[in-house]
């Protein structure tokens, strides 16, 4: 298991970050890395600032009922992401939610199927309690 860094907050306990063999100190804690860490919350916050890359509002929609569409919906999306077009974080949740959809799509003929035998053995019932 790796050290962790000597260095104790205000409330006294310590911070729980990976120690730097060399000091013992976490490269934030590190004064010698202070200009390092001061540059990387810089980009850090820039990087959060920009919005979120998505597509214009007039992209049309996508018919999405079976598995073919979502497959062709899926391929664009990965180009789009590919080229720039879309951010990673929206397409990460395109891909979330097209997984669902593909499950639900699945499930589809598997209930249709069994409706039939519960229709027929609903009717069978139907039918015994009317020759009683």
């Amino acid at each position: 298991m790796a050290n962790r860094c000597d260095f104790r907050k205000k409330n006294g306990s310590r911070c729980e970050a990976n120690a730097q063999p060399s000091n013992g100190l976490c490269v934030f804690h590190d004064p010698s890395r202070a200009a390092d860490g001061r540059r990387a919350r810089k980009a850090g916050g820039i990087r959060r600032s920009q919005g979120t890359r998505a597509l214009p509002r007039d992209t049309p929609d996508h018919a999405l009922s079976n598995t073919k569409e979502v497959s062709a919906f899926l391929a664009e999306s990965i180009n789009q992401l590919r080229r720039g077009e879309l951010d990673a974080r929206i397409a990460n949740g395109l891909g979330y939610l097209t997984s669902i959809l593909l499950r639900a799509l699945e499930q589809g003929p598997v209930e249709e199927r069994l409706a039939k035998p519960e229709a027929t053995l609903a009717a069978n019932a139907q039918v015994g309690k009317m020759e009683r």
